[in-house]
């Protein structure tokens, strides 16, 4: 049986759970991430202002810096020092441009050099979908298809959102199109016909099957870290926080306990 982290993801521009809350108090929101039973953080640019800081700040709790997650335009000048100064093993890639078969192959190589870059630092490079990932090109395959067909496991690996993939409409088939290279999830809930409604969902009270993607995701391989995510700010932080870690607890233990 292999043990699933759990990791919060910070977000970013006043998104995600935390709003800016990590952003004006890195040591105060740190401490209610981690009384709220977190093991981890994946963070995104707005955190890396401040690096020594940061870093100092989550080996004092015990929190470990998991993943730095990017959008692929902020790539343009990104110190690649950066992953291994902060002790980063993952680095996610968000926003790939794939509108069409022939953007998303026009893509790999940029994709393969910047792998090849954060290896270099320690880090592999995963690809984080949104909508757009998950739905059939005119060619028949989605961009994650194509994208799982044209590298390699050894080049880069593979994040699902739970609520994007459910946007998108075939989990299923997105978690079937990177089986064995997606140990990594985020769960976040959501609407699914209106994914960009100003709410944020406690997990479990939107309309995304988190149990049946989480499922799906353990029947396609292992999920080494389960991320809890949301798109917009917690209203009661410190009830959000440990409702959404109960609720991927909830989901790891029904798992292990299938397995007893």
């Amino acid at each position: 049986m292999t043990s699933t982290r759990l990791v919060l993801q910070t977000g970013t521009h006043g998104y995600g759970i935390l709003g800016r809350h990590a952003e004006t108090d890195l040591e105060g929101t740190l401490d209610a991430i981690t009384d709220a039973g977190y093991g981890g953080l994946e963070i995104m640019s707005s955190l890396l202002g401040d690096r020594p800081r940061l870093r100092a700040a989550c080996t004092e709790r015990g929190l470990d810096l998991t993943t730095l997650h990017l959008f692929w335009q902020e790539l343009d000048g990104f110190n690649w020092s950066t992953l291994s100064n902060l002790g980063l093993h993952r680095l996610i890639l968000s926003g790939l441009p794939v509108a069409s078969e022939e953007e998303t192959l026009a893509c790999l190589p940029a994709l393969r050099e910047h792998a090849a870059r954060a290896e270099q630092e320690g880090a592999r490079t995963l690809i984080h979908n949104h909508a757009e990932e998950g739905i059939p090109l005119p060619g028949g395959s989605t961009p994650f298809e194509i994208l799982a067909q044209e590298t390699g496991e050894q080049e880069v690996g593979f994040v699902v959102d739970l609520h994007w993939a459910a946007v998108a409409g075939d989990t299923a088939r997105m978690l079937k199109a990177t089986a064995g290279r997606c140990d990594y999830l985020h769960i976040k809930d959501g609407l699914t016909a209106d994914p960009q409604a100003p709410h944020s969902f406690d997990l479990g009270t939107g309309e995304v099957d988190l149990l049946g993607g989480w499922r799906q995701a353990l029947a396609a391989g292992s999920v080494h870290v389960a991320v809890v995510e949301r798109a917009m700010p917690a209203q009661q932080l410190t009830a959000a926080l440990r409702h959404d870690a109960d609720f991927v607890r909830s989901l790891i233990a029904s798992e292990e306990g299938a397995h007893e």
